[in-house]
């Protein structure tokens, strides 16, 4: 069964809350700047990891079916702060830059957490590495209300934390990093390229992915604890207003104000794993409920994803209908996002030791194409309709091993869920707001030609566009690269792609709360 959305225009994303949610929010630091004139940067460096033991201490959590955290990196308790770290330097204009480098030798990438973050309006921090890649800026408005801050990774066994302070706001900004993680696991395909993950895996960008393209939106990978890395999905509530509820398991949790929760980390191309954006980033959740009994796990992030990241809020069913077949959207292994399918229907179990009634759980009897591994875990598991039913809990099922996975029923948990998702049926579609799974069924479809293409593309509209419509084109990491208007009685229109990185694009058709998308293949 194919599914396409009937979605509002993606210009109403517009309107939803933006809460200052993006973490970062650009700029250029001073020490990258040639002659800056700034002293030379005092490096802590942390002690060594022997990645030999932790390793195979992951092969014994694996083999017991833990699904995650997926543990990544070994974590340094810290506390350098500007009172004891780093060097300031005062500015001819009165400014002042505080510096501290860090280095875990031999780490892949190194991530940390500010456990005081306290940037006045019109300071900025930025960190970067000895490649020159910048996070930041981050300001006050990247973890609003909140006086921490998880930090995402950078490539890499050393970087740089600046601080640039105005002269009107002197002595307002205090920082104090109080862990440190250093990567003994190459998570960010740094030596190797991505793809971590089992080789029968399915990137989400692939055909099979054409029916689940807003699902896939509300996918994120979660950095838990600094070390390990889990998914998550933000699930709609009744009200339908963008309130950021974030689904994931219970065995993930701890310190999650500091969680970094990774949007649209997918590979732009089907075959090869390649990189696709890492700052489409959000800081620190709040717990709202979580219960061993099914697994579960309801955070609200602390700021809602910008406008720009596109991200949905996907449907639920609470019902206790056994589904006829499933989906599940996750990263395997801190891999890029993947998209698994069990053709078969689900069946309600328990799990290992877990002490629930024997219903608690969907039992995925085995993947029929692509599968989950660790960091998998808390990612949900869709039913036909592409509502959430549940979230992974764990499970034997590899690449290597067709055995069961194990979900929480999303049934069973609403009970606790309700105070915040509410009351209002067995089943809510995703927001912005959809209809199901089910196409629509028309004679008229949005046409595209030549496909594949070198560049410039025929657009022939349906009869439902000619009375005003947008064509909208998306690359393959979501990101927006034409937008044009359909003119009254218009048949057809010309798209340039020329001089666009080849690969697959996406071409939406938005006419009145109709949605049609079709792929573009762009060669060079």
């Amino acid at each position: 069964m194919k599914h396409l959305y009937t979605v509002l225009a993606i210009s109403m994303l517009s309107a939803l809350p933006a809460a200052h949610a993006q973490l970062s929010f650009g700029g250029q630091p001073r020490g990258l700047v040639k002659n800056a004139g700034l002293p030379e940067v005092p490096v802590r460096v942390m002690p060594a990891v022997d990645a030999a033991v932790l390793l195979a201490e992951d092969e014994q959590r694996a083999l017991a079916g833990i699904k995650g955290p997926y543990r990544f990196g070994s974590n340094h308790a810290t506390d350098l702060s500007m009172e004891n770290s780093g060097v300031w330097h005062t500015l001819a204009n009165g400014d002042r830059v505080w510096r501290l480098g860090i280095q875990c030798p031999g780490a892949y990438s190194i991530n940390f957490e500010f456990h005081d973050y306290v940037v006045p309006e019109g300071a900025e921090v930025f960190v970067y590495n000895e490649s020159g890649d910048v996070l930041g800026s981050f300001n006050a408005q990247s973890n609003p209300g909140q006086t921490v801050l998880g930090v995402t990774q950078l490539a890499g066994d050393r970087i740089t934390i600046e601080y640039v302070e105005p002269q009107v706001v002197r002595g307002g900004g205090k920082l104090r990093i109080g862990q440190v993680t250093h990567a003994y696991r190459d998570i960010m395909g740094s030596t190797k390229g991505l793809g971590e993950s089992g080789s029968c895996n399915n990137n989400v960008i692939c055909a099979v992915g054409d029916a689940w393209r807003s699902q896939i939106r509300s996918v994120a990978m979660i950095t838990v604890g600094g070390s390990g890395l889990c998914t998550g999905t933000l699930i709609n509530n009744c009200e339908e207003d963008g309130t950021p509820y974030f689904l994931t398991a219970n065995h993930c949790l701890g310190g999650n104000n500091t969680w970094v929760f990774r949007f649209n980390w997918n590979s732009p191309t089907c075959i090869l794993n390649n990189n696709g954006p890492t700052n489409q980033t959000v800081s620190g959740s709040t717990l709202k409920v979580n219960s061993a009994t099914t697994d579960v796990a309801l955070l609200q992030l602390n700021s809602t994803p910008p406008a720009s990241y596109n991200v949905f809020y996907s449907g639920w069913d609470r019902s206790s209908t056994v589904p006829t077949s499933a989906v599940g959207i996750h990263h395997p292994s801190g891999d890029v996002k993947k998209i698994s399918f069990d053709n078969n229907a689900l069946t309600t179990s328990s799990y290992l030791g877990n002490a629930g009634s024997g219903t608690n759980f969907w039992r995925v009897g085995n993947w029929e194409d692509g599968t989950t591994e660790g960091g998998s875990s808390g990612s949900a598991l869709f039913n036909p309709e592409g509502l959430v039913i549940g979230q992974l809990y764990g499970g034997f099922a590899s690449c290597s091993s067709i055995t069961a996975d194990y979900y929480g029923r999303f049934s069973q948990s609403y009970s606790q869920l309700q105070t915040w998702l509410g009351n209002c049926g067995q089943q809510l579609y995703g927001y912005p707001s959809s209809v199901g799974v089910e196409e629509r069924v028309s004679d008229n479809r949005i046409g595209l030609f030549p496909n594949p293409s070198t560049g410039r593309v025929t657009v022939t509209l349906p009869l439902a566009a000619r009375s005003g419509a947008r064509v909208i084109v998306y690359d393959a990491l979501g990101q927006q690269v034409i937008a044009r208007s359909v003119g009254i009685g218009m048949e057809r229109m010309e798209l340039d792609l020329s001089g666009r990185s080849e690969g697959i694009y996406l071409v939406e058709l938005i006419a009145g709360n109709e949605r049609q998308v079709e792929r573009l293949i762009l060669n060079d």
